[in-house]
Formats: structure tokens, sequence, C-alpha cells
């Protein structure tokens, strides 16, 4: 009986750290919602109406939050790190350019991709969130106040809309509607926030669409800026095949993550030019191996190299490390510092151990079936 008691205390510690664990995951969105609010409503009750004891009621809920340690975090993961840190540095430039008449829109938007890349692969309801967040950007346009003030309502309309969405994921968890990352909150996270970040980043720059080089002073620029890879893969029995054109919307600039990408490129000396006025265009060369098994890839960040399999399988093997991004289905991906003869000798050994495994190489080598492999590789799932 004694060793019954023993037992049975433990066990009840852990699952009352557990219920509070899970607690506080499902009322994450609200209490994030609530300071978020509270925040920007103070900053914009300073403005608007300096006297007004609602000003010190909303300065009020972010202190006990805070006090109480009841602010929710973001996932302790890298990529639910670097996800928040994309979406700050979008919203740091923004704050330079907020008398725009287009910046409370563009706060907005960036609120609603945020939003939804966070739901897309966790199946997290958000998606209130972000239509809340869209219609906060467009409403605040109607208000006849400076622009700096709408940004501000854009910003409570943010986390009025989180307040509203957590209060339905609450009542729906009381009714017995408790999904997986509830009864499992560190274990979800783990998974999924990586896709969240890849979906978040491919969301703000927008479609990457693939178009081959025929222009003789592009390709020219091209060689010259890759002069080095091109000498290393010939001496590893590759060909030059095509040059890819990596192309997006000049208008995503104005959502900020995509002009530092911009910016990042220019400053490794990266090809760009501007494609019928409005689109950028991004030149990397592409080559052939002499037995048609693998395409070679260049750019300011290395060299990798892709082989096709009948079966849908791509393998890739990079020549750099690329933060462990998360790789889609059917795709076998290895990315280590190394040089380039390294790297493609390890290539060609997965090669043969996927082939012992009943695989085939698919060795077309059209510039459709590159930019499908390439697509593939790279796009958010």
């Amino acid at each position: 009986m004694e060793r019954e008691n023993a037992y049975i205390g433990p066990k009840l510690k852990t699952g009352i750290r557990s219920k509070l664990k899970t607690a506080s995951h499902v009322m994450r969105v609200f209490l994030w919602g609530l300071g978020f609010a509270s925040i920007f409503g103070g900053a914009l009750m300073e403005v608007r109406a300096p006297h007004s004891h609602l000003q010190l009621l909303l300065m009020t809920f972010p202190l006990i939050l805070a006090t109480l340690d009841f602010f929710p975090k973001e996932e302790n993961t890298g990529s639910g790190c670097l996800m928040w840190a994309a979406l700050s540095s979008c919203l740091a430039g923004l704050y330079f350019m907020r008398a725009q008449d287009w910046a409370p829109v563009v706060a907005g938007v960036l609120f609603a991709i945020y939003f939804w890349a966070h739901s897309k692969p966790t199946g997290r309801p958000y998606q209130f969130m972000s239509a809340g967040s869209l219609l906060a950007g467009v409403l605040s346009l109607r208000f006849p106040w400076p622009n700096e003030q709408r940004c501000l309502l854009t910003l409570v309309g943010v986390g009025a809309t989180a307040i509203l969405q957590g209060a339905w994921i609450i009542i729906r968890y009381l009714q017995g509607d408790r999904p997986a990352e509830f009864l499992c909150p560190d274990d979800s996270a783990n998974k999924s926030s990586d896709r969240g970040l890849l979906r978040f980043l491919h969301l703000i720059i927008g479609p990457i669409e693939h178009v081959q080089v025929f222009s003789p002073e592009l390709e020219s620029r091209i060689r010259a800026r890759f002069q080095s890879e091109f000498r290393q893969l010939s001496d590893l029995e590759f060909d030059y095949l095509f040059s890819d054109g990596e192309t997006f919307s000049i208008f995503r600039l104005v959502l900020i993550l995509p002009a530092i990408n911009v910016l990042l490129m220019w400053l490794k000396r990266e090809v760009i030019s501007l494609r019928d006025g409005c689109t950028f265009l991004i030149g990397f060369p592409v080559f052939i191996s002499r037995n048609k098994n693998a395409f070679g890839y260049s750019s300011g960040l290395g060299v990798k190299f892709y082989t096709a399999f009948q079966d849908g399988t791509i393998l890739v093997s990079k020549d750099y490390a690329d933060g462990d991004i998360p790789s889609g289905p059917m795709i076998v991906k290895y990315a280590q510092k190394a040089s380039i003869s390294d790297t493609w000798a390890k290539h060609q050994e997965r090669i043969v151990a996927l082939e012992a495994e009943g695989k085939r190489v698919d060795r077309q080598t059209s510039f459709p079936v590159y930019a499908e492999i390439s697509h593939k590789e790279t796009a958010a799932w």
C-alpha cells in the first residue's frame, strides 16, 4: 500500500504540470492578442486622448501579463524565432515609411501572411486572424487621421482579431475540440515551425518563376560572375547547359524583406536585371554532367547538384550549409560546408546507393525538366 502511494504522488504532480502547460497553450492566442492590442491601443490613446483614464488601463494589461509571466512565448525553435525575426524586420523597414498612404494596408498584409503561414503547417485555426488583419489595414484608411495613427489603429485591429480568435479557440477547447498541438504542444511546435518559416518567406517574397535566359549580354555577365565555378565544374566533367532566370515581382519590395534579399544578392554580386519593367530577374548558370545523371547549379551561396529519379525522388547535394531548411516529400537533401569536388563525390555515392535500392535515374535535360526539379526543391509544402 505504501508503495502504491509513493507511486501516485509523482504521477499526480506531473499531471498538474501538464495541465498548466496545456492551459497556457490553449490561452496563447487570446493572451497574445490582449497584450498586443493593449500596447498599441495605449500608444494610440496617448495621441488621440492623452488625458483619458482608458490609456492607463490599456497600459496596465501588458504589465500584468509580463509580471505574471503570462505572455505566450514564440516556439523556442530556431525556425519559430527566425519567422518572428523576419516579420519584425519587415515591420522595422515599414516604420520608416509609415507616412505613406499604403503603410497601414501593408502592415495588415504582413500580419495576415504571418498568421496564415503559422496556420497552414500546424493546422491551427488562424484563418480568421489572417482575414481580420487584412481587414484592419483596409478599414483604417476610412479614418481621417494622420497616417501614423492609422498604422497604430491597424495594429490594434490585429490584436483585436487575435483576442476574438483566441476566445473562439478556448470555447472550442472547452466543448471538446482538442487538437493534437494542445495535447502534445512541444512536439507539435518542433515539427511544424520549420515549415511555417519556409511558408512565411515564400508568401512574403512571392512566387518564383523560372525562365530560360537567351540574352547574349546577360549570359556573358553570368559567365563572368561564375567563371571560377565554370572552371571547377568543367574539371568534374560538367558542361554548361543554359542559364536560369529566377523572377519575382518588383512590387514585392514594399514588403521590405524582398528588398533586403535583393540588397544581399547585389552585395554577393549576383547577376540582377529588370525584366519587362516590373520583374526582377536573377541569372544563374546550370550545368549537366556528361553522363546526364545530374544537374549542377551555381549561385552566390555555392553550388548544388540535382539528380531526379523516375519514381519522383529528387537527390540534392549542396556545398554549403542551409540552416536545416525543411525538405518536401520525395526530396533527399544533404547540405554541409565542403569543396565542390567533395560534394560531387558524395553526390555520386548517394546516386549509387539509391540505384541499389531499385531507383532509376531520369536523364532528361530540358529546361522545363530542370525548372520543375528546382521548383520542387525550394517550394513551401
